[in-house]
């Protein structure tokens, strides 16, 4: 036996290992003989040969495998493990660091480049995904590897439309759809042109030469590829042309997983009316080698198999499903998973009149079950980009439709409660899990300066926009100069994609759910009795759903309010966003209209419970989706002296029930107080603020000055603090301190077309996002952060979780957050900061040292509405939301 291994491994060598990478792509990936290079490789030990490139060229055929496979965590696994060879190897490619002559090296390092791109993209990192695709693509082109040119180079453009269709408006996302189909058709025409240069038909039989057939099988990608695009733009008839083509190049080459691909889009481009030719398809891509494409193919064939019978078929693969994901799968493949649940629902609802009641009740109660196990499932995926691409697509509906079929049973007078309180444990189970998952990890990683280059510097107010009186605000909504909008994008893309980075490395651990959270807020109102809490919610289809509250107060009963069409709310949020992006600089605060029109749609259904036993001593807002984007704490009922709401009674906000009564963020309220308390502070003053008071809020409050850190320039009046440059090494060094309080003076921006992307906060020579935040900054002993800069408010909402500053300052250690969410006015930040901070020092003298913070901004809004004597000026002074 040993010298049969010896033989075998003698066999085995570098020259042939290197022979079985350059030929993996045509001669083991389109067979599916993956097993065998890759056994191989482990008999060559190549994954550890001195020679990186061959390390390399190994890895990625077992990135192949694990992209076909949809293997997506372990195919992450191997791209961490070859992360340092191919970063290596890549820089040695682009500065002429290997020998004149070789193409293994640039060519097995793009592969692995477009392989990981490719895995990144099915995660749902798209900004990381461009990155590697475009690395792909470029090492291709300038090495001259003609052979994998097409295949690179249409995944590249492909990528890079999603990229851009992620942070562009629907206008923009159609426009940059037809230009991929123009660059998809040239593309094809140069690779034909390319084809007939070289002799290569691309037709039976196939090419010997490897290279070629490489060439080839580029080609039929880059075919699918336009006609995916040609779909999407709505043209069917030129889509199905061209995955023809696509699927005639594949058979010459027999390459089962392209004829897989192209198999299923035909058979969903063709009418209803043409079933037969579809299920013709399908029984074709059940023969076929393609794991993937043969469940596929069995889903669909159920779904043209009519009553029980096709019901029976698929939920016998959807208890597979279920199985995988109990034994630990990865849950990664949710798009099929929810597909298969849906075409389950319809196959359910259209036996309704051919099984008895009883029978049909018991196959509705298993779609709803399936429906959330299918949602519950994606907890497991712990890849924080996955877990978003998947949530609003998939998981989202089946909660919204699931609370909704709750809240519709009928039900006894004592039953009431108990269907009340499932469903709020279900309301409290779809939100900020992303939130509550950072903050269930022991520590999230703490980062150096960032490698991305900052945007260009912000451009110069024009003239027409200087405010009314001299005023200056804490910077504006602004669109992005066509010049900067790449830059822009690439930084703002590398951010997040670095966050998502650590993600994909340091898997989340998920926070555990507490189904009987309704009796924990219930609970706490009891023992909080003055305490009222209102949670929003949405319910039904995700198309259409409606906007509801639960309102707690005393503990004695749980009352539920039907707000609104959550449609109108979409509206208003669009449209105040809009008139804000399109103001004049005097004009940002929102208007008396809009504040009676916050007060009618959302704060009136509500307010008779809230004020049931006289006014709350503390009313709790938890808002959902766009609600987070509307400054509920300024709206006012029409007539009444249009007092605004945290006016008229100590109000806060939270992001989740669990976080606040479970994760104990309403301990926030009132927090000790001590003389050794440090006040940090980032001062991001830069040219043309020389009229601004950035920073004076930090005067006058009472903070020796021995407890005062500074990162920027210190105002006038403060003197004696330690400071340190508006750079990354001073808000390190600011962390370090472990402040008690923090404000950021400066100003912030929100570019509405990059959606989550869009808030940042500027630095004199960088920006800050909330990435930034979350990496780079540390608060784990804070009691109050105040975000002094326009707009830091926005962009808290995304499809149901918590994202913007608002979620980094949170996952930072932050304790309440006050933040504005319009254009505020430089003196009312400086006033309104100021004052609480004063107040945090006065209560240093009261017994027990505590510092309310919600009775300290109450008092300061309720001595604003006493000064002020018009509704608008008193808008303006109403700078901050609080959140615990």
């Amino acid at each position: 036996m040993s010298d049969e291994y010896d033989e075998i491994t003698t066999w085995a060598d570098p020259q042939r290992v290197k022979d079985i990478i350059r030929h993996y792509d045509a001669d083991f990936d389109v067979p599916f003989r993956h097993g065998l290079a890759l056994g191989i490789f482990r008999i060559a030990d190549a994954y550890a040969s001195d020679e990186a490139a061959v390390r390399l060229g190994a890895y990625w055929c077992d990135i192949v495998r694990a992209d076909v496979e949809y293997d997506l965590l372990d195919g992450l696994r191997l791209k961490d493990l070859s992360l340092g060879d191919a970063e290596r190897l890549r820089d040695a490619c682009r500065s002429g660091g290997i020998p004149r002559g070789d193409t293994f090296t640039p060519y097995v390092t793009a592969r692995w480049f477009n392989a990981t791109g490719k895995i990144l993209y099915r995660l749902g990192s798209y900004g990381r995904a461009w990155i590697n695709l475009e690395t792909a693509y470029s090492l291709a082109r300038d090495h001259g590897l003609w052979w994998c040119l097409p295949d690179l180079q249409s995944d590249f453009l492909r990528a890079d439309f999603e990229e851009r269709h992620q942070t562009s408006g629907a206008e923009l996302a159609r426009r940059s759809l037809l230009d991929l189909i123009g660059e998809l058709e040239k593309a094809g025409k140069e690779t034909l042109e390319e084809a007939r240069r070289r002799g290569i038909a691309f037709g039976e039989p196939a090419p010997e030469e490897a290279q070629d057939r490489e060439f080839m099988r580029g080609y039929s990608n880059l075919l699918h590829n336009l006609a995916i695009t040609l779909n999407q733009a709505g043209d069917d008839e030129a889509s199905l042309r061209s995955s023809s083509e696509s699927i005639a190049v594949s058979r010459a080459l027999g390459d089962g997983y392209r004829i897989g691909q192209s198999l299923t889009h035909k058979a969903r481009l063709l009418p209803p009316e043409e079933k037969e030719q579809e299920r013709k398809l399908f029984e074709e891509l059940s023969e076929g080698a393609w794991r993937r494409g043969r469940r596929i193919a069995r889903q669909q064939l159920a779904r043209l198999t009519s009553g029980l019978d096709g019901i029976r078929k698929l939920r016998a693969l959807l208890s597979e499903l279920d199985g995988e994901t109990v034994t630990g799968g990865t849950g990664m493949d949710i798009g099929f998973y929810d597909y298969a649940v849906q075409i389950y629902t319809g196959m359910v609802r259209g036996v309704a009149d051919e099984v008895p009641p009883e029978e049909y009740a018991e196959l509705q109660e298993d779609v709803a079950r399936r429906r959330l196990a299918m949602a519950r499932s994606v907890r497991s995926v712990v890849a924080i980009p996955a877990y978003k691409r998947a949530y609003t697509r998939a998981v989202r509906p089946a909660y919204l439709e699931r609370i909704a079929a709750l809240l519709q049973e009928e039900t006894t007078a004592s039953g009431v409660r108990h269907v009340q309180e499932e469903a709020f444990g279900l309301v409290e189970e779809t939100s900020a899990r992303e939130l509550l998952d950072l903050l269930s990890s022991s520590s999230l990683p703490l980062l150096g300066p960032p490698d991305s280059p900052p945007p260009p510097p912000p451009a110069a107010s024009p003239p027409s926009r200087r405010p009314v009186g001299g005023i200056r605000r804490r910077g504006a909504l602004r669109r992005t100069a066509p010049e900067e909008e790449e830059q822009f994008r690439k930084t703002l893309s590398s951010r997040e994609a670095e966050f998502e980075s650590q993600f994909l490395r340091r898997p989340l651990e998920t926070a555990p759910h507490d189904p009987e959270i309704a009796h924990q807020v219930r609970m706490y109102t009891v023992n909080n009795p003055g305490t009222c809490v209102v949670r929003y919610f949405l319910q039904g289809q995700a198309g259409d759903p409606r906007l509801g509250a639960f309102v707690f107060r005393g503990g004695d009963r749980l009352d539920r309010v039907d707000v609104a069409s959550y449609r109108e709310v979409e509206e208003f949020a669009r449209a105040f966003s809009l008139r804000l992006e399109n103001a004049e600089e005097d004009e940002q605060a929102p208007t008396e209209e809009e504040s009676v029109l916050l007060w009618e749609l959302l704060i009136a259904p509500v307010w008779d419970r809230a004020v049931a036993k006289g006014l709350p001593e503390h009313l709790v807002l938890i808002p959902v989706d766009e609600m987070f984007s509307l400054p509920l704490h300024v709206a006012a009922p029409a007539g009444e002296g249009l007092r605004p709401l945290a006016v008229r009674v100590p109000m806060s906000q939270s992001v989740s029930a669990t976080a606040f009564v479970s994760r104990g963020r309403h301990l926030l309220r009132r927090q000790p107080v001590e003389a050794d308390d440090d006040l940090a502070a980032v001062i991001a003053s830069g040219p043309g603020d020389e009229d601004m008071e950035l920073g004076q809020e930090l005067v006058g409050t009472g903070w020796g000055s021995d407890h005062v850190l500074v990162a920027g320039t210190p105002p006038p009046g403060l003197t004696g603090a330690r400071v340190h440059a508006a750079d990354w090494a001073g808000i390190a060094a600011l962390s370090e301190t472990r402040p008690e309080f923090f404000v950021y003076a400066g100003h912030g921006e929100y570019q509405s077309s990059y959606g989550e992307l869009g808030p940042f906060l500027r630095l004199p020579e960088d920006i800050l996002t909330s990435y930034d935040v979350a990496l780079r900054l540390r608060l784990p002993r804070n009691k109050l952060s105040v975000i002094g800069a326009c707009l830091a408010g926005q962009g808290a909402q995304r499809g149901g979780d918590v994202s913007g500053f608002l979620r980094a300052f949170i996952a930072a250690g932050a304790g309440a957050i006050g933040l504005p969410l319009w254009s505020v006015q430089d003196p009312a930040m400086v006033a309104t900061t100021r004052s609480l901070l004063a107040a945090s020092r006065a209560a240093l003298a009261e017994p027990g040292s505590a510092f309310d913070v919600v009775q300290a901004l109450h008092r300061i809004y309720r001595r604003e509405a006493r000064a002020s004597s018009d509704f608008t000026g008193l808008v303006e002074k109403l700078t901050l939301s609080l959140y615990l």
